[in-house]
């Protein structure tokens, strides 16, 4: 088979009916060849084709010979990490490698574009993988990129017996707020870039793009961005996501406690409290994502409130410079 690719399109900045309905197909179908289940909904599919750092004239459909969609490539421009993150996703699958190793090379070009378009010698290409897809993992090492990171998903049934019987209540001191303004959203913004300031793949990312990028989603709502004060003083932030309300789970978008309030209880009275408030809404099992590697200690802490991974994610970089 050989490779063509066409454009996706956009109305008034809206992925085309039927261009969403194709690019959600492959992603699925692709998923579900390495998974099983699909770990991506049709939510997540919007959102990463119509937040503004996807690179729209580089994101292609792959095109069979006769003529049918059998891939999906696409660039997500990252000028503050200084990154493009690719998405190659083609079908059938493993049978497919020649044109996935193409599509990846297709990205790559892409990548070296963006940064001679920035002009920066620090740019990096970045795409990920189930650690299943074995065959993939060869794709993209023979490509010259290599592991940088790897990933968790972790989920807990909410059927757990480590799952409070009724919310738990809050220490003395401490309140949970929940509001819609400009004022409290960037306070979320300020004690989100200074909480994962020394994470792994941190960037400061002006208020207006973070925003944007946070609230893209369809399912957004502003009442699941909750903020922990201490006496009044913001402490830590639970932003929960419905995007995973299709497969029956609630999900825990980010979860983070500035420095000098870690070791008070409060990232565990957040993620116990995500749990209940997901169990009494009817959904089957709660998820979230968190760097395997991660130094604040965040793997333990899941895994004491009863969390396992479910789902273990690869990430190759390649050095552009």
């Amino acid at each position: 088979m050989s490779l063509s690719t066409r454009p996706l399109r956009y109305v008034d900045g809206v992925v085309h009916p039927d261009d969403l309905a194709e690019a959600t197909r492959v992603i699925l179908e692709g998923e579900a060849a390495v998974v099983d289940t699909p770990d991506t909904t049709a939510d997540d599919v919007v959102h990463l084709l119509t937040v503004s750092s996807t690179d729209r004239e580089r994101t292609v459909f792959l095109v069979g010979d006769d003529g049918d969609v059998v891939g999906l490539l696409r660039l997500d421009k990252d000028p503050f990490e200084q990154v493009t993150q690719l998405d190659v996703i083609t079908l059938p699958w493993p049978q497919s490698r020649e044109l996935r190793a193409e599509a990846l090379a297709l990205g790559l070009q892409g990548a070296r574009e963006h940064r001679d378009e920035a002009g920066s010698s620090a740019w990096k290409a970045r795409a990920g993988m189930y650690v299943q897809d074995t065959a993939f993992g060869e794709v993209l090492t023979g490509a010259g990129m290599v592991p940088a990171r790897r990933f968790f998903q972790m989920s807990i049934d909410a059927s757990s017996p480590e799952i409070p019987d009724t919310m738990p209540l809050l220490p003395d001191g401490v309140e949970i707020l929940a509001r819609d303004d400009d004022e409290f959203r960037r306070t979320v913004y300020e004690l989100d870039r200074v909480a994962f300031a020394e994470h792994w793949g941190y960037a400061d990312y002006p208020y207006p793009e973070w925003i944007e990028h946070m609230t893209a989603s369809p399912s957004f709502d502003p009442s699941d961005w909750w903020l922990a004060t201490v006496d009044g003083v913001p402490a830590g932030i639970c932003l929960l996501s419905n995007s995973r309300a299709e497969l029956g789970e609630g999900y825990v978008g980010i979860l983070g406690v500035l420095k000098e309030f870690r070791g008070r209880g409060i990232a565990r009275l957040l993620l116990r409290r995500a749990f209940v408030h997901y169990r009494e809404l009817g959904r089957r099992a709660i998820a979230l994502g968190v760097d395997a590697t991660n130094t604040t200690g965040a793997v333990a802490l899941y895994e004491k409130v009863g969390m396992r991974p479910a789902l273990v994610f690869e990430v190759y970089e390649h050095d552009l410079s």
